[in-house]
């Protein structure tokens, strides 16, 4: 005989995050990084944060536990977009030339969004007296970057068989000293004209350094 179905009451409750839809999550991230650009880390306050955001301190806490997961995931909303197309790039057909130029030309163009480097300016005054938050950051964003960019690497057999090294390397050579001028000078501005060129001398130098070899991956 089959199993009748749980009754509702009967049903265990699941666990876990509750769900967040977009506009929900970009409302949360959005009212944090204003509170945070206003106020800096130490001194922003996650009532404030919730009460700009319309939304319970207790849902706040259930998204994200700490202050350090908010101002992570503020970061990583900016950088997201680097990784979201791992598998497009994997699967890809495309010269790895094409596809060494549009990472690095989404990686540099992160660093010119102002927004995203006040950010960046307020994680690294404070990693020093919130070293917790500097490793979360690490983790979650850099050295995330690090492996896919890595993976893809290694499927086109550029840069081994120490990939990881290999793609660090390429984010040298897209960045350079970029990082230091843009957040040492708030006026600086790069031209979409110079942004190509910079990131197609980048990829020249990297595969004269690295060039593509033929056969399967490593």
């Amino acid at each position: 005989m089959a199993a009748r179905p749980a009754k509702p009451s009967q049903r265990k409750p699941t666990r876990g995050r509750p769900p967040l839809d977009s506009s929900a999550r970009k409302r949360i991230l959005d009212a944090t990084a204003d509170v945070f650009l206003e106020n800096g880390y130490q001194r922003a306050s996650t009532s404030e944060i919730a009460r700009r955001a319309r939304t319970s301190k207790q849902t706040l806490y259930n998204l994200f536990p700490s202050k350090a997961e908010l101002f992570v995931a503020v970061i990583s909303d900016h950088t997201e977009h680097l990784f979201v197309r791992r598998m497009e790039y994997l699967e890809s057909t495309d010269r790895p030339q094409q596809a060494l130029a549009e990472m690095g030309a989404m990686t540099l163009r992160l660093f010119t969004n102002p927004r995203f480097i006040a950010l960046f300016r307020i994680l690294v005054a404070e990693a020093d007296n919130f070293p917790d938050l500097a490793r979360l950051l690490w983790r979650t964003c850099m050295l995330r970057g690090n492996r896919l960019l890595a993976e893809y690497l290694r499927s086109r057999r550029i840069g081994g068989p120490r990939y990881h090294v290999a793609a660090s390397q390429y984010i040298s050579f897209i960045l350079g000293d970029f990082v230091i001028n843009s957040m040492l000078n708030p006026d600086l501005k790069l031209s979409e004209r110079t942004l190509c060129a910079r990131v197609r001398n980048a990829v020249r130098d990297f595969l004269l350094l690295h060039p593509v070899r033929r056969g399967k991956p490593a």
